[in-house]
């Protein structure tokens, strides 16, 4: 299956020129996080994404072309298989698809991807992460800075018992930026070159409702939600227990090594830096590998910042479920040991549980036999 086969060619674009509050406008009526940017010819100028405009609080009326990423291009006559690696790759949700010519022909997200794929048995508990919560009465503003702090783009929204109520994406956020501050309310309270947020709006007033799936839920279930949801919250008695994503789904079909599990490095750009970061995984991935069932694949997502700092987030996967872990150093390979401690921690700790657990059915079974 080639790129041309599952691309949107009815793509939505915008002019580097043309104001942040219409790039806003445009996501929110057509649901998507990005906007490709064309010249007057229709060729590929860069990409606008939701989570970026936002988080640098740009103004209504600034230009786009201040907030443009030069991303990669995908070709027509591409394989899904690359473009999924590439997607991937990128950290991106989507890329364009652009021609010989440089024209824009389209766009490929993670999500026309994940419903082309076959996970075979997968199922979510092997690609879920942890669920970051929030309640539904916590002040909107609350909500964007943990979006912020823990660099994600939705929440599952909770009631104080715990039970999901709904979920608030950065779309969600956007509907009300793109509002003329004229016409603010309750329901539209982000104003000003600041993007502040008024203390009397409540995530329950934007949230949305959530598309739910029980722990076991093969990931093939997932491909009709993944149409028009992209999150899916897995729970457990009503209460959100992990999320499922696009990204997430994409992991699975990831290359393979027969010699070992394959680690594949995410966003960061400088080759020295990324190889510094793999160089040590690898060691420490080689060390445990049998200590916590087959490790299946390593993905590791690195971005520097312009506080000179580095963040590195990690997703292990194993034959068992998932290991997450994040760090922060001043450089790849302070950040990286960080980032093996914090799995090798939590590995010790689910190596132990596994102990426990195996000495308490051994104890039980002999228990049942004296008897």
């Amino acid at each position: 299956m080639k790129v041309s086969d599952i691309m949107v060619a009815d793509v939505a674009s915008a002019a580097s020129e043309d104001p942040v509050a219409k790039a806003f406008s445009v996501m929110i009526d057509r649901s998507i996080n990005q906007l490709p940017l064309v010249d007057e010819g229709g060729r590929y100028a860069g990409m606008v994404f939701a989570k970026h405009l936002l988080s640098s609080g740009a103004p209504p009326t600034s230009k786009l072309k201040s907030y443009a990423v030069k991303t990669q291009a995908l070709s027509p006559d591409e394989d899904v298989e690359k473009a999924a690696r590439m997607v991937l790759g990128s950290g991106n949700r989507a890329l364009p698809v652009v021609e010989n010519n440089g024209r824009l022909a389209g766009i490929v997200s993670e999500t026309d991807i994940a419903q082309t794929a076959d996970f075979g048995h997968a199922t979510v508990d092997e690609v879920m992460s942890g669920a970051i919560v929030i309640e539904e009465d916590t002040p909107l503003a609350d909500a964007m800075s943990k979006m912020r702090r823990y660099n994600i783009s939705r929440l599952p929204v909770i009631d104080k018992k715990g039970v999901l109520r709904g979920v608030v994406n950065i779309l969600d956020v956007a509907s009300i930026l793109a509002t003329p501050k004229e016409r603010t309310s309750k329901s539209a309270a982000i104003t000003g070159s600041k993007s502040r947020v008024q203390g009397d709006v409540k995530v329950k007033d934007i949230m949305r409702r959530a598309v739910s799936v029980e722990r076991g839920t093969k990931m093939n279930d997932l491909s009709e939600h993944f149409k028009s949801n992209e999150e899916i919250v897995v729970v457990g008695d009503g209460r959100p227990m992990g999320i499922v994503t696009p990204k997430d789904a994409l992991e699975l079909i990831l290359p393979q090594k027969r010699d070992g599990p394959a680690i594949h490095m995410a966003h960061l750009e400088g080759d020295s830096d990324r190889r510094e970061i793999e160089e040590q995984l690898a060691k420490f991935v080689k060390k445990i590998q049998g200590r916590l069932g087959d490790i299946q694949s390593v993905v590791v997502y690195a971005d520097k910042h312009k506080t000179r700092k580095y963040s590195v987030r990690c997703r292990l996967m194993t034959a068992k479920g998932v290991i997450n872990a994040k760090a922060v150093g001043y450089d790849p390979l302070s950040a990286s040991k960080e980032l093996i401690e914090k799995l090798d921690r939590q590995i010790k700790t689910e190596h132990t549980q596994k102990v426990k657990g195996r000495q308490h059915r051994e104890s039980a079974r002999k228990a049942e036999e004296e008897v």
